[in-house]
């Protein structure tokens, strides 16, 4: 099978090039000329992507977007999912140009790694407001330090559930983490246990507990359960510690 109106799928990891080419084939197919745009973001976009195990993440923009669009892909997304294509974003350009001050880091994340397949790339020169980004890292760090806390209130010492919300709440972070780098006028570093290393250099952190609990859920190393709850308590040291350079950024 061949998709002529596609570019950019060579760019892709071969694992999941026809994967792609296939679903926005369908997609097109699907919605003919309502397609603006279709890209992929998130890891398959760039060097992070781990075959079997990353969601191939890709965002539909089309020219309108009522109930029948989404009632008319609900069967293509079922199929996706198969393939390990996590449930499209749907948006209009209008929506995204409106929702920059709502969504900066989401949008923020997509304009810096992402791949356009069909149409126009939207996000290339989207400006999104730094002040934004600035106070919605700020929201998210405090958020999780708080959450982090009270749950620990909730919870107890009972390490497999301790150890399954760090490594959700760091995967939470990540992207609020990328945008803190840049925030301080550096670019992130692509890979991601490096990235967490450059964070840890620019705000004096402590690399440790991010590392643990990265590598613990990569399946690179395994905390074990007398470890969890040291970590827990560093963990929330660093947040708190990263929460201080907040005002200052």
């Amino acid at each position: 099978m061949t998709f002529p109106s596609l570019k950019n799928i060579s760019e892709f990891p071969q694992p999941v090039q026809p994967v792609i080419s296939e679903f926005a084939s369908k997609l097109i197919e699907n919605l003919n000329d309502n397609v603006h745009s279709i890209l992929v973001y998130g890891s398959a976009a760039g060097g992070n992507y781990n075959p079997g195990i990353s969601n191939i993440n890709i965002a539909v923009i089309v020219k309108n977007l009522d109930f029948s669009v989404l009632n008319q892909s609900i069967a293509m997304v079922k199929s996706g999912r198969k393939h390990k294509i996590s449930t499209p974003l749907f948006l209009t350009k209008e929506y995204i140009l409106n929702s920059l001050d709502v969504f900066p880091i989401e949008f923020s994340e997509i304009k810096q790694q992402h791949k356009v397949i069909f149409g126009e790339d939207v996000f290339k020169d989207l400006d999104i407001p730094l002040k934004d980004v600035r106070l919605l890292c700020e929201q998210q760090v405090k958020g999780k330090l708080l959450h982090l806390r009270q749950a620990y209130l909730d919870i107890g010492s009972k390490p497999p559930v301790l150890k399954d919300l760090l490594s959700s709440v760091l995967s939470d972070l990540v992207p609020i983490f990328r945008q803190l780098i840049i925030l301080k006028g550096q670019q992130p570093i692509e890979q991601k246990e490096q990235m967490l290393g450059q964070l840890a250099r620019i705000f004096s952190l402590d690399l440790q507990p991010f590392l643990a609990i990265y590598h613990d859920k990569s399946k690179k190393s395994v905390i074990a359960s007398h470890q969890v709850e040291a970590h827990y308590q560093n963990f929330l040291n660093q947040l708190e510690n990263l929460s201080r350079h907040m005002d200052s950024l």
